[in-house]
């Protein structure tokens, strides 16, 4: 890189091989944010402990993630991606396989705390990674995001299976193992697993969120500076505030509230990952031809009526359809909100950004649990579900305010370059 130049790092056009290392290693990632969900009603049955504290031990492991993405974020746009990513991987699963052996919830959460760094070391540099190297479309975005429900499942699966004849122990070490794996082809494989960081040369990619703003403009141009790009990430925190709680606790609500049995609600949870395939995969080639905000707006919106269905009394048939639905909306909107907000974002860092959004995310998971266990504890597991709408709907809305404020901004300024022409 010339003196002088402010360029960031960005990646190379990633072959077919890097491609598939990328979203392999997302899937084993994605592992380690859904290690405690599937085994939570076994955790709760060793140590007595209360919906509340159960929520908070996983608000302890996701505050963990929220902090250190920020770092690894910034972190990632400054050191080789691919070695972070495997020096995380390796930490998060030596943290976890010493979790296992720990007698004590004391230590079993203090080892979960120093895995929960080593996880926060990938999605930051592998977003920043595929935007940087021209991939930020809906179509890359939707098999990313894919993969990692695609690995939950097999998780899901392997656990329903074992559901039984292993303990919590040994079923979060099913979750570890390909992370280890992964890090350790990563760190020991870096030119067929890692993106070598160079200058830019291909031209940016033209913005697909809506108006006539122009590829390159800085987010003051007509996306009114921070504010939006500040106010998109409060809407998705909002929609993760309502999903991630249910998400964490639906194998303990199907035990508890519903009276499924260990391991087929396992594999029921599994469904709503399965939509989550569907959803990323079909809606992210969407929002390539249509844009991601009307995607986004669509699948957030249909999630507001499907929530209250899981907290009513239903035949047990019915729970794991309407999973698959939640699931398809929710991912859904994932590749739509990463090509957002790596289009507002303008010319700033993207591992920062993604970084912040990871963090601001994470730290909502974190909340999330802790606030549907006191609702739990306090009105049942029924009412907790079905208060779950209530955040989903805000966020909705704040989103809906964002593309308000976009399409008066950039019709505002294909009006004045007309004026001026």
């Amino acid at each position: 890189m010339p003196a002088g130049s402010t360029t960031p790092p960005v990646v190379q056009i990633a072959p077919r091989s890097v491609s598939r290392a990328r979203n392999i290693a997302h899937g084993a990632n994605d592992l380690y944010w859904f290690i405690l969900p599937p085994v939570l009603p076994l955790i709760l049955q060793e140590f007595g402990l209360r919906y509340a504290a159960a929520g908070g031990m996983i608000a302890v492991f996701l505050t963990v993630i929220a902090a250190a993405s920020m770092l690894t974020g910034r972190l990632s746009d400054r050191v080789h991606r691919g070695t972070l990513i495997a020096l995380g991987f390796l930490l998060a699963s030596a943290a976890v396989g010493a979790a296992a052996l720990m007698p004590l919830l004391p230590l079993v959460v203090a080892c979960l705390v120093i895995a929960a760094v080593g996880v926060s070391t990938y999605h930051p540099a592998a977003y920043a990674s595929i935007h940087d190297a021209g991939h930020g479309n809906g179509r890359t975005y939707g098999a990313f995001e894919a993969s990692g429900s695609l690995a939950i499942i097999l998780m899901l699966a392997v656990q329903g299976v074992l559901a039984g004849r292993a303990g919590w122990r040994e079923l979060i070490l099913v979750g570890a193992a390909p992370g280890a794996v992964v890090g350790l082809l990563f760190l020991l494989a870096p030119g067929g697993f890692t993106w070598e960081q160079r200058r830019a040369t291909a031209a940016p990619r033209a913005p697909r969120t809506g108006g006539a703003r122009r590829p390159g403009d800085a987010p003051s141009a007509a996306t009114g500076g921070i504010l939006l790009p500040a106010l998109f990430v409060v809407g998705v925190m909002l929609r993760v505030l309502g999903l991630n709680g249910l998400t964490n606790f639906v194998p303990t609500y199907l035990v508890r509230a519903v009276g499924m049995g260990q391991g087929i609600s396992s594999f029921a949870v599994g469904f709503t990952f399965l939509g989550g395939i569907c959803g990323a995969m079909v809606m992210g080639r969407v929002a390539d031809r249509r844009g991601p905000f009307p995607v986004f707006l669509l699948c957030s919106g249909l999630l507001v009526p499907l929530l209250p269905l899981l907290g009513l009394r239903m035949p047990p048939a019915l729970y794991p359809a309407v999973l698959v639905l939640v699931g398809f909306c929710n991912s859904a909107c994932l590749p739509s909100q990463n090509m957002i907000l790596g289009e507002l974002s303008g010319s700033r860092s993207k591992g920062s950004v993604f970084g912040v959004l990871m963090g601001a995310t994470a730290l909502t998971s974190a909340v999330s649990p802790l606030a549907f266990g006191l609702i739990a504890d306090a009105a049942g597991l029924r009412a907790a579900v079905r208060a779950c709408v209530i955040p989903v709907a805000a966020g909705w809305l704040v989103v809906l305010a964002v593309r308000r404020r976009l399409s008066r901004a950039y019709s505002a300024e294909s009006s004045s370059s007309a004026a001026s022409a």
